[in-house]
């Protein structure tokens, strides 16, 4: 008798409740503004953003207006991410920013039973400045905590 409620404790002890999370890419937000008054204010880009990544044909957003933030994913692997922003207004004239981050890629591991997934330390940002003023790093942590990592200042009266 001892060693069956030995076994089934055994047995239940070794069933594992897990919750995986549904999607294991973590995503970049920024925010758009511009300063008021010495301020960072959000503004709505009320243009088409297209936003791709430098190097390569993908496109992360195809022609996205009306919006006063982004979410993007990051690379698995490499040390600097290079976004090409193309911001079109209603003439159909495009201007042209490029950002760069610099980060650290890591591997996070919730349980075995779970995928892996790659989470990332910011530790630098640059940026063109045609219609971008600044870019501030808000928060260096890219992870399932979403929140915002970057504000994009753009310049006055664009």
């Amino acid at each position: 008798m001892y060693g069956m409620a030995l076994c089934l404790l055994s047995i239940v002890t070794g069933c594992e409740s897990v919750e995986c999370p549904l999607n294991n890419t973590v995503y970049t937000t920024y925010g758009f503004y511009v300063m008021d008054n010495g301020e960072p204010t959000t503004v709505r880009i009320v243009d088409t953003l297209t936003v791709t990544a430098a190097g390569t044909d993908s496109v992360l957003i195809n022609r996205m207006y009306n919006t006063a933030q982004m979410e993007l994913p990051m690379s698995y692997f490499s040390d600097t991410d290079t976004l090409a922003l193309k911001i079109t207004d209603k003439e159909n004239r495009s201007t042209f920013d490029t950002i760069w981050i610099s980060k650290y890629n890591y591997e996070h591991y919730e349980s075995p039973a779970c995928p892996t997934a790659m989470f990332h330390y910011i530790h630098g940002v640059r940026s063109t400045h045609r219609l971008i003023d600044t870019v501030t790093l808000v928060n260096p942590n890219v992870n399932y905590y979403a929140s915002e990592n970057f504000k994009i200042i753009f310049h006055a009266g664009n």
